[in-house]
């Protein structure tokens, strides 16, 4: 596991100067867009812990914020239906855990329990365009995916025993934390990356 940077340090602690609702610094924080865009959640997750994570996580530039309207967008654009949208043959629903599920025209679960809406729309562009589920498109995406999701959550709980060492002021706990959150943080941000990349190259309009 590669040593955290000095940035990476900084933010953690100032994530936790935030949810201890102490004041941070403008020129401490990293750059953020303005409402940024989040419209999955971990399940059995506090919505306060995920929008703190989401402060750090979603670090990822310009690219990122430009996905994120995107997505909106084609949210927007997608046919409706009572539980969610239409891609093609495939509609994509929001289950009870607020994550996408991903069904055929028969109504019968293909996937489940995906967190971006990023993923379930390349998936749904595959299948549409002929691919098999077991595909080597799909499955880089669900890969790619899966490594998001592992990190997401790790870093949510390495997040929380931050907290835990916190509150009994074990300093060296607090240090392991602090590290494992970063790393976690930064894998799950490389592989959100990825996932954005894709969707866009297949989201792009053909007379791009």
């Amino acid at each position: 596991m590669s040593v955290p940077s000095k940035k990476d340090v900084n933010l953690m602690a100032n994530l936790m100067k935030v949810m201890n609702g102490e004041k941070v610094k403008l020129e401490e924080s990293s750059s953020q867009p303005n409402n940024p865009e989040h419209i999955d959640i971990t399940p059995g997750v506090k919505r306060s812990d995920v929008d703190a994570m989401a402060k750090i996580i979603k670090g990822f530039g310009d690219a990122t914020s430009n996905v994120a309207k995107k997505v909106t967008k084609t949210i927007n654009e997608s046919t409706k239906t009572e539980k969610g949208v239409v891609i093609g043959s495939f509609s994509v629903e929001k289950n009870k855990d607020d994550r996408y599920d991903i069904l055929d025209n028969r109504g019968e679960k293909l996937f489940h329990d995906i967190q971006l809406y990023e993923t379930v729309f390349c998936i749904c562009k595959h299948l549409n365009d002929g691919k098999t589920i077991n595909s080597s498109e799909i499955m880089q995406i669900i890969q790619i995916n899966e490594t998001f999701e592992s990190h997401y959550t790790s870093a949510i709980q390495h997040k929380h025993s931050y907290q835990v060492a916190k509150k009994s002021d074990n300093s060296g706990r607090m240090d392991i934390a602090q590290a494992r959150f970063s790393q976690a943080k930064h894998e799950a941000g490389r592989a959100k990356y990825k996932i954005s990349n894709l969707y866009e190259d297949i989201a792009r309009p053909v007379d791009e």
